[in-house]
Parts: structure tokens; sequence; C-alpha cells
């Protein structure tokens, strides 16, 4: 009697505790919002939404090829990409040159990113159209050194990319081209842009290295473009993501992901969610955001001109607040996150939240590595059977139903 009835106090206790902490989404704005959820598990699918940027003004020609923005000081810095000088820009709040900085002893093969910490300013060259660069850099700048100094010194570390073993890449038809990075929790975190894809990875880098250092790849996102920028908020941990779509014809359109609500650095486990700003004759290329404040920042795009049209490069502002409000912003830690499949991390059989009969599994660069179909529902996979490679994480996608989960094969 003793037996059954510490058995049935067992499973009451599993069963309050999932109903009381339930996965869903969370925020009230996404059309799947949940209110009987607690714990945030990324799954919030929100309609199409599109927002007017304010325009700032159009950028003189020494800005026509910007590309990457950040916001210090009161100031903004921008920076031009490959080809050009190897100069800082700072800028007042409406756009106008306040001074040059040149960058000592530094070469823009192709600077595309800017991006900082409370006592540094990471400088990022890594564009790489043709994916076959073997001399991707980060630049180090102290900003004491902007003190006063039209003049400024560096120090800088190279890195390549773990997975790609090619390098005779054609332009623009390969998914190691980099535009974004931030600096977040101690790293840097750099987005790729996906020419193949429209993937974007994201892979981290340490800050001090003094030589050359293999990048970390940690997960990848479908974005249906080409992530061109990146800007982080220290305080509340919100990532935006910019880029930009061709819509066919070359006629591009722009867009903002908004990540939030995501654990520790994992940014695309949380919320996504796409703000449509513009399209090219509105918005030009656009190529900079950051952050000012924890919902309002400024967007920056480069001339367009060809023998059809010139678009001037442009700087706006944003002001993203009505799309974080509500959000309960409650994230279940790593260590509290109850598994969605088990064991995790598994070295033989894994067994699945939901039965199927067609499962993909991709790798973090969203890959197909194998496919998986049962004549009848089941749950459980033996891993082995499948041709995975030990120690890397996998997503499984339920084709059925487009859920998708992640594990480590170890």
């Amino acid at each position: 009697m003793k037996l059954i009835f510490g058995s049935f106090l067992i499973l009451f206790l599993f069963f309050t505790h999932f109903s009381l902490g339930q996965n869903g989404c969370i925020d009230p704005q996404a059309q799947n919002y949940n209110p009987n959820a607690i714990w945030n598990d990324g799954s919030c699918i929100y309609s199409t939404t599109n927002y007017s940027l304010q325009l700032v003004t159009d950028f003189p020609d020494e800005l026509q090829e910007n590309s990457g923005l950040i916001f210090h000081n009161g100031h903004l810095y921008s920076i031009n990409d490959g080809g050009n000088s190897t100069d800082l820009q700072e800028l007042d709040t409406q756009g106008t040159i306040v001074r040059s900085i040149n960058v000592s002893e530094s070469q823009n093969i192709d600077w595309e990113a800017i991006s900082q910490n409370d006592s540094t300013i990471f400088l990022g060259d890594f564009g790489n159209n043709g994916g076959n660069r073997q001399n991707l850099c980060i630049y180090r700048i102290s900003k004491n050194q902007l003190i006063g100094n039209d003049t400024v010194g560096m120090s800088k570390f190279w890195f390549t990319y773990p997975d790609q073993n090619s390098f005779s890449n054609s332009s623009n038809t390969h998914n190691f081209d980099c535009e974004a990075f931030v600096y977040y929790q101690d790293s840097l975190h750099l987005f790729t842009k996906g020419w193949q894809n429209l993937y974007t990875k994201h892979y981290v880098l340490p800050i001090n290295s003094v030589d050359t250092v293999e990048a970390i790849l940690r997960d990848s996102m479908w974005v249906d473009g080409l992530i061109t920028d990146a800007t982080i908020d220290s305080t509340t941990g919100r990532l935006l993501l910019l880029g930009y779509k061709n819509n066919g014809s070359n006629f591009y359109t722009s867009f903002v992901y908004l990540l939030f609500d995501f654990p520790t650095n994992d940014f695309f486990s949380g919320n996504k969610r796409r703000i449509e700003i513009g399209n090219m004759l509105t918005v030009s290329q656009t190529e900079g955001i950051t952050f000012n404040n924890s919902t309002n920042g400024f967007i920056s795009s480069e001339k367009i001109s060809s023998s059809i049209i010139t678009i001037l490069p442009k700087l706006f502002s944003f002001n993203f607040q009505s799309y974080f409000e509500n959000s309960q912003s409650l994230i279940q830690s790593k260590e509290e996150e109850p598994a969605l499949v088990f064991p995790n991390p598994s070295n033989h059989e894994l067994t699945l939240p939901w039965a199927f009969n067609n499962l993909i599994f991709l790798d973090l660069s969203g890959n197909k590595i194998a496919q998986l179909k049962s004549i009848e529902p089941k749950r459980t996979i033996d891993l082995l059977a499948l041709p995975l490679m030990k120690s890397n994480t996998y997503y499984i996608r339920n084709e059925d139903t487009q859920k998708t989960v992640k594990f480590l094969f170890q």
C-alpha cells in the first residue's frame, strides 16, 4: 500500500510540475500566444510587420559606401567597406561628420562591421564576397585613444571558419561571407551572409587572441535574406539583425530581425520577429544598425548607383519600443529547461516528445544529413544507424508537423 501511494505521489508531482511550468509562446503580440505558458520556448509566430523608418539625413559622399554603425558617448561611428580609406568616421546624431580618425598601420581589405565593449572598438575585416579569403581578421582599438587624437593605433588577430574546406568559390555563391558581429558576454559573435542558402550562421570568437584562432560554430537560422549588420543591447540582451532580400530582378527589400527572450547567448532559441522596413527606393541598401538605448537606434544605408537610378546613402532612426511591450521576458535558464528529447546528449537511442513517420536530420548549417521514415508512428531513434558524427549538435525536424528539436550526439 505504501509503495502504491508513493508511486502515485511521484506521478502527481511529475505532472503537476509540467502543468505549472509548461513551455510555449509567452509574447502577447504573437499569433500563437499561450497565456498558460511560463517558459518561452522560441515558438512564437508573428504576422507580417511593416515599419517606416524616420529619415534623419542623406549622407555626404565620404560615407557613400558606409558599412557598420555603433553609438558611443552621444556620437555615431561608421566605416567604409573594402577598397576605401582606413578611417573611422565620427558623426553627430544628425549625420554630420565631426572628424575622421585614421587607424594607423591597418589595411582595409574589406571592412564590413564595427562593434564595441566598454573599453574597445572592434573592426571586422571579414568581407568575403568571393569566398576565397584566408586572411580574415579583426582590429581592436582602445577607446582611450579616441580622446583628442585623429590617428589611433590598433592590434589585430586572424580567424578561420571550422567548416570551410574550399577556397575556390565563385562570388556570391557560398556561405562564408560576413558583415555583422556584436560583442556580448566576453566574446565576439559573428553572423554570416549566406549567399547560397539564405541562412545566417552564428560563430563565436574570443576577444584576446594574438594569432590565428578557429571560430566556433554555435548555431544557424534561416533568415530568407542576407544579413548585413547586427547590434545588441547589453542590458536587455535584445539582438537586432539587419538585412535585405533580392525579390527578383535585383529589387531589394530590407528587414530587421528582432531576437529577444533567449537564454544566455543562445540567440536563435528565443523570439524571432521579422520587421519589414522598406525597399531600395526608399531606404537604399541598408548596411549599418545600432541601438542608442534599449528600444531606439539608427540604421544607415550605402549609395546605390547604376545607369538607371542613383539613391543617396542615408541615415535613419527607429523606435521599436512597441514591439517589446507586454513581453513577459521570462526565460528559462539552460539548467532549468526540461529536455525535449532524452537522453540529451545521447550516444545511442533518442526518444522524441512526439511520434513521427518522417524525420529530417540537419547540421547547424542547415544542411540535410539524413532522413528517417517509418511505416508505423514511433518515438525512439537508433542514432548508431544514421550517418552522424559524434560530438556534434544536430536538429531533428518532423516533416509532418515542421516541429524541430536540437540534440547532441556524443
